[in-house]
């Protein structure tokens, strides 16, 4: 050291100010080429070894050509890791040799001090410019490989493998670096005042580490280091005014610091005292947000910051958490609104929950809380939604006090309906948590909790009288003892006087004392009365307190405990407490039922978001009716109905929302065992009797669903059986009907459950139950059929014979119950006694011709006629017989029930209405019933013959299998030619053997034709056959409803007549006009329903003849009956989505429904416009129909019904393609359209879309057809809304498009073109003058009569095919419009 230069080292702006010589400074005498520097780099590392820092002075220039090398090849970079080694090597021995020179006792030399000054300068800036160069190098290399990743041509870069632990030694440099500034440094200045230069050194490398590295767990040493070293230099060199501006620097350009800075800055408050730093960054960027309110990245950036400082320090930003809020919860930017809230909502959760908070901190508490109401209603959706989403997180953490509970959940209710999904999704999980943990009650029917107020209030107001009687009493006792106490007075100071101590043992307690006292106190033997009352106070420790009292305070003091005695003696009891906890009582219920009834106004509003387009909406409505119905919210049954609907949904997300929601409340109990099963039979049982018949189906395949996942296990069939068979104690004849419906659900999806069980069931079913309750004969006709597994496809189980003993049972037992007219649901009874004789028997024809011959035989003995002709054939002739039936009803005078008499020796009774109408319609069941049969049972039962007969071929020398062959055949139904020679009246041949040839294709043809060919030609048409005597009858009785005029009558012949014309298309086409007549005509609002049902089920089965016939069908929707539109709307939706109809433009008339009056029918339609959209452009290539349809100005349909039914179905449009297209197709009709209200109608369905670049381009292409439409406000409005929501979607290749066009439509409402000149936009260039000007003042056209709600069918009008737009025209101008003119 004592060789060392003379010079001065002078920390440089930029590196190269080193090369100039200036005066005594040092300057670099050398810059080292390449090649040489490894050279160099060695001899630097023998001297390091050395152990002397000093060699610094000489190879200063080696480490300084590494430096500034260009390039950042592979030598480059293993030359700077090399001196990086090596240089914190030198500092390590710098620090040792510093920290006792600089902290000895004796001061240093000039010389000394110089020396170590520019020796700690030079080898710190070649550390920092050192890590400064490879960090540049690191960056750039990952910035080079992030491209690479983008263009998938990701490979590791050879560079990077140079320092794959550079993380780790910048870590061990930095701790390096404060342990230097560990040591007096400024003791190497003189005055020792270290240079700014130096600090602003070790400060800008902490800076660059905070911009470089995120924070991360394994690194967060290195950040506490930074801010160790930052700290030091705030505290002893000044750094305190340059701190704030360079973290606002770092934090305004860099996303990931936020986190950083924040721990960083709570660390210098805890270790270093440094609170003031943080007030003067607050405020810096409170003042840069002020002037910066645009969502920017620097807002999101200090949004960042100030939301996780106040996370990890709440209490450091209390004090400045007012006047944050005062600064930026009005300001533009949501994001920084939403940090604010979201501060203001930790700080409560962290800091102000406690019960014992101070009235000034309750205050704050409070400021803070209504600032996160007020913006419930923010302006923006981004807001209300974290608001809401806030207030969640404060009840889940108990912390929102009882007095803003209600408030909170009005706001909560009224966002329901907010506009926002977002916000819609945050105010249904804040209802449902503040439901879940309501601090009332576990169940909040209203009912029950206004009973409970009631009879509190009751309790209340007694309470109170009795109250004023206590006082009364109270005070007619004071006036008592003022005078007993004048008497008391010198017996108490007679006691105190001679007894001024009294010592007592504490064998008695205070209660039997009491007992003892007041007695005496009745007696007035107040002496001993005295001596009593100071034992007790002696018992309860008050001895040494009256001692201390002088002889006048102590007989005061006795004589009031005398006085307590006193009022005890007399009987007197103070109630106040009492009624305290009553009013106590009454305003808790009081709040409850607020607390209930403003939940209760939720639920209305979660209907239509069941049935909402967007996924959040119906997931979160399906919980919160879940969580509303367990605490028995009024209202949420109709809700959990509803969502049986959503198990029809494609959607299998929702289906399983569903299906988890009622799986939450049916099939959740705090019981295991066979008590669990009895809970959940009971929650089955329960919420099966509450759902509503149309819901039956739904219920139905969720109950397959569970009982294949087991969730309906063996023991719940158990004690479904049980309940079923009334083993179950307690079980009521309801609560049996209910399990076996349950059962009959259950067995769907499981046949094993009733095959295990045929016999009992059959014992049941015609047994003594069974007769007395005829649903309950049903129930166990359905409950045996699913004996079948649905798997088997009708082909391998065996069917009973014809003259089984359980068949004769039935069918006995149903012609008893048919003779009954009070018998309820008699439909439902036939229509299980058909469907099993069809499934279960062999021979189900004959069966049910020999029922249908019996009840013809025991009309004819009882009301047709007396005696037949001697000889007659009377099998053959029962369809004349009933042919002669008198009308039922030729007058209204005559009793419908008269029945025959033996008595009546002449004359003719008149066969009762009911049982005519039953007959009927068992005659329509039993014919498609027949039909299927035939369709479906036989058809597969001979294509399975053929299966054997080819098998049998096959395997004709295996003995084995033919005898299987022959079992087999044993069980087999009939054929069809068997069915045909039955329906002939033909005796039955012995059945042949399939021809041979008859295989595969051609086999199955021609079984096919002869199936037809029996419906076609046999069952209605053969003069032999048992329906073409009786269809002629039916026809009758539909033609003439003025003679037979009981409605249940013409219900069941339309029915009958619709079944029957489904199993020959030759009789469908012969009788579809009448049909048709009959539905247009008849005011009978079942029979309408009756055959629309029929028109669907002829839809399928013969489209081509119903084809032309379908705008009656479509007619329907527009009819005042609630009924038939319903049943309209599901039989339409059901041949829609079953492409059984062609979606033409009459589904303008379907889309009405979108608006309509009846909730069922709306959420029906919605869903099927949701069913239809997911089909591959069918819901598009018929929208331009829609629109025209009903934009028909003599539709007369409201302009807000219109945007409703466009918004609607317009926003199922999601395709770009589609989009695109639309947009053009609606610019187009712009020029053909004549009347304001179409082009608002246009303009608006412009709106609903959603705008890509290339749709935005088509509106700029098509400004030509609507520019002079846009002078009309509305329109203009509409376009306007197009621009602000297309901005809202941020993306930068639409502002320069969306900002074009907004140019142009600015053009456009500018432009007033000459009334007097041509319009370029008009089609075939039409000269009338008339055509330019905006018809604003034309008279709109008449509104037409409407059957319900102002709407009319969209498709009532029949126009011809050509002319159809100069027609159109024609009838939307004015009514000063001619023929003439229009030609």
């Amino acid at each position: 050291m004592e060789d060392a230069p003379n010079f001065q080292f002078v920390l440089p702006l930029n590196a190269s100010d080193l090369i100039n010589s200036c005066a005594d400074q040092y300057f670099v005498k050398e810059v080292f080429p390449s090649s040489e520097l490894p050279g160099k780099l060695l001899e630097c590392k023998r001297k390091a070894h050395l152990q002397d820092p000093f060699y610094i002075f000489e190879h200063f220039d080696t480490y300084y050509s590494v430096v500034e090398a260009p390039g950042v090849d592979s030598a480059s970079v293993r030359n700077l890791m090399r001196s990086f080694d090596l240089i914190y090597i030198t500092v390590d021995k710098l620090g040792q040799d510093l920290q006792p020179l600089l902290t000895g006792a004796e001061p240093m030399s000039n010389h000394v001090r110089s020396s170590y000054l520019n020796l700690t300068k030079m080898v710190l800036f070649l550390q920092v410019s050192t890590v400064k160069k490879l960090d540049q190098i690191v960056q750039q290399t990952l910035r080079d490989q992030q491209i690479h990743v983008q263009k998938k041509r990701a490979k590791q870069q050879e560079i990077m493998e140079q320092f794959p632990d550079w993380d780790h030694k910048r870590g061990k440099f930095l701790i390096q670096l404060f342990n230097v500034l560990q040591c007096p440094l400024e003791k190497l200045w003189s005055p020792p005042v270290a240079e700014e230069d130096f600090v602003s050194m070790f400060c800008d490398i902490c800076y660059r580490t905070l911009e470089l590295q995120p924070l991360r767990s394994d690194n967060r040493h290195i950040f506490d280091t930074v801010f160790q070293i930052l700290g030091t230099c705030i505290k002893r060199f000044n750094q305190a005014m340059t701190f704030p501006v360079r973290i606002l620097q770092v934090l305004r350009g860099t996303e990931h610091a936020a986190s950083s800075i924040a721990n960083g800055i709570l660390l210098l408050h805890e270790e270093y005292g440094i609170s003031s730093v943080f007030s003067i960054l607050l405020k810096s960027i409170v003042e840069v947000l002020n002037q910066d309110t645009s969502d920017s990245a620097v807002s999101k950036n200090f949004s960042n910051f100030l939301t996780e400082f106040a996370h990890i320090a709440p209490k450091l930003i209390i004090p400045h958490l007012a006047k944050l809020a005062e600064e930026l919860l009005d300001c533009q930017s949501h994001s920084i609104r939403n940090c604010v809230l979201q501060i203001i909502g930790d700080t409560v959760v962290c800091e102000l929950t406690s019960e014992e908070l101070t009235e000034e901190l309750r205050e704050v508490r409070n400021e803070f809380l209504d600032h996160l109401l007020d913006h419930i209603l923010d302006i923006s959706a981004h807001v209300r939604s974290k608001v809401l989403s806030i207030w969640h997180h404060l009840k889940t953490q108990h912390a929102i006090p009882l007095s803003y509970l209600t408030k909170v959940l009005g706001e909560a209710v009224g966002r329901l309906e907010d506009k926002s999904s977002l916000v819609r999704r945050a105010a249904m999980q804040l209802i449902k948590s503040a439901l879940e943990s309501n601090p009332y009650s576990p169940k909040l029917s209203l009912d029950e909790l206004r009973a409970k107020h009631e009879k509190e209030v009751v309790a209340m107001e007694q309470l109170n009288e009795r109250l004023e009687e206590e006082r009364k009493q109270e005070e007619k006792l004071n006036e008592e003892w003022g005078t007993l106490a004048v008497e008391l007075l010198p017996f108490i100071e007679e006691n105190l006087t001679e007894f001024p101590e009294m010592q007592f043992d504490k064998e008695e307690s205070d209660e039997t004392l009491i007992q003892r006292i007041i007695p005496l106190m009745r007696e007035k033997n107040y002496k001993a009365v005295i001596v009593l009352v100071r034992k007790v106070d002696f018992l309860a420790g008050n001895q040494a307190m009256s001692a201390m009292l002088k002889h006048e305070e102590h007989c005061v003091y006795v004589l009031a405990l005398m006085k307590t005695y006193h009022l005890l003696a007399a009987g007197f009891k103070q109630s106040s407490e009492e009624m305290l906890h009553q009013i106590k009582t009454v305003q808790f219920l009081k709040d409850s039922i607020d607390f209930a009834q403003m939940v209760t106004d939720a639920f209305p509003k979660l209907h239509e978001m069941l049935m909402s387009k967007t996924n959040s909406d119906v997931f979160e409505a399906v919980d919160l009716f879940t969580t509303g119905y367990q605490f028995g919210i009024h209202g949420t049954l109709s809700g959990m109905q509803q969502m049986l609907q959503l198990v029809w949904s494609s959607d299998k997300e929702k289906r399983d929302a569903v299906s988890a929601a009622y799986k939450r409340i049916l099939f959740t109990t705090d019981q295991t065992g066979r008590t669990h099963a009895i809970l959940v039979v009971q929650n089955l049982s329960k919420f099966l009797s509450d759902i509503e018949y149309g819901h039956y189906k739904a219920l139905e395949s969720l109950m397959a669903e569970w009982v294949i996942g087991e969730d309906i296990d063996a023991a719940v069939i158990k004690v479904l059986f049980e309940r079923f068979t009334l083993k179950l104690e307690g079980t009521t004849p309801n609560e049996a009907r209910l399990a076996l419906q349950l059962l009959i659900m259950a067995s769907k999806s499981k046949a094993s459950i009733s095959a295990a069980n045929i016999a009992l069931i059959e014992s049941i079913g015609i047994g003594e139950r069974g007769r007395r309750d005829p649903r309950l004969f049903s129930g166990c006709l359905q409950f045996l059929l699913n004996s079948i597994d649905a798997n088997n496809n009708a082909k391998y189980y065996k069917r009973l014979n014809s003259d089984a003993e359980f068949v004769l049972s039935i069918t006995r037992l149903f012609l008893d119950f048919f003779f009954h007219e009070k018998l309820p649901d008699f439909d439902d009874m036939a229509t299980s006694l058909f469907e099993y004789l069809y499934r279960m028997c062999q021979a189900p024809d004959l069966i049910a011709q020999r029922l249908v011959g019996e009840l013809l035989r025991r009309f004819n003995e009882n009301w047709l006629v007396r005696e037949s002709a001697p000889g007659a054939d009377k099998e053959n002739d029962l369809g004349s017989q009933l042919s002669q039936i008198p009308y039922s009803q030729p007058q209204p005078s005559l009793a419908l029930t008269q029945t025959f008499s033996p008595s009546q020796s002449q004359g003719q009774s008149f066969m009762p209405v009911f049982l005519v109408s039953r007959f009927i319609f068992c005659i329509g069941y039993m014919t498609v019933k027949e039909m299927i049969f035939l369709d479906m049972d036989v058809y597969n039962n001979m294509k399975y013959r053929e299966e054997l007969t080819a098998l049998a071929e096959r395997d004709k020398r295996n003995q084995l299998a033919g005898s299987a062959q022959t079992t087999a055949r044993r069980t087999l139904n009939m054929s069809a030619m068997e069915a045909r020679k039955r329906l002939t009246g033909v005796t039955a041949e012995p059945q042949q053997e399939p021809d041979e040839d008859l295989v595969g294709a051609t086999a199955e043809d021609n079984i096919a034709e002869e199936i037809n060919a029996i419906c076609e030609d046999l069952m209605l048409f053969n003069p032999t056959a048992l329906l073409s005597h009786l269809s002629p009858i039916i026809i009758e009785i539909c033609k003439r409803p003025g003679e037979y005029r009981d409605a249940k009558l013409q219900q069941s012949a339309t029915l009958a007549l619709a079944r029957l014309m489904t199993v020959s298309s030759r009789f469908c086409e012969s009788n579809m006009s009448f049909l048709m007549n009959i539905l247009n005509l008849t005011s009978n609002i079942r029979i309408k329903c009756n055959t629309v049902v029929g028109l669907s089920d002829l839809t399928f089965r013969f489209p081509n003849i119903i084809e032309p016939w379908t705008g009656h069908f479509y007619a329907q929707l527009h009819e005042s009956d609630t009924e038939l539109r319903l049943t309209a709307i599901k039989m339409l939706s059901h041949l829609i989505l079953n492409e059984m109809i062609r979606v033409k433009g009459q589904i303008a008339d379907v889309a009405l429904c979108i608006v309509d009056e009846n909730e069922e029918i709306r959420d029906i339609t919605k869903q099927s416009f949701k069913e239809i959209a997911n089909k591959p452009n069918i819901l598009y290539n018929v929208l331009p129909d829609i629109i025209s349809r009903l934009s028909d100005v003599n539709l007369g349909l409201e302009e807000d019904r219109y945007q409703q039914v466009m918004s609607y179905i317009l926003g199922l449009i999601q395709k770009d393609r589609q989009i695109e297209t639309l947009v053009e197709k609606l610019c187009l009709r712009f020029p053909v359209t004549r009347v304001e209200r179409q082009w608002r109608d246009i303009a608006f369905c412009l709106s609903q879309l959603t705008y890509n670049e290339r749709a935005v381009n088509k509106l700029i292409d098509n400004v030509q057809h609507f520019r002079d439409k846009v002078q009309v406000d509305e329109v203009y409005q509409s376009f306007k809304l197009i621009i602000s929501n297309t901005n809202k979607q941020g993306k930068p290749e639409l502002k320069a498009v969306i900002t074009e066009f907004e140019n142009r439509l600015k053009e456009c409402f500018e432009v007033n073109p000459d009334p007097s000149g041509q319009s370029g936009d008009q089609p075939g260039g039409s000269a009338d003058g008339d055509s330019t000007r905006l018809p604003i003042n034309r008279s709109r056209a008449p509104a037409r009569s409407k059957g319900r709600g102002g709407r009319q069918p969209a498709g009532g009008r029949k126009a011809p095919a050509k002319g159809r737009g100069r027609r159109g025209r024609k009838d939307s101008s004015s009514e000063e419009t001619t023929d003439s003119d229009s030609d």
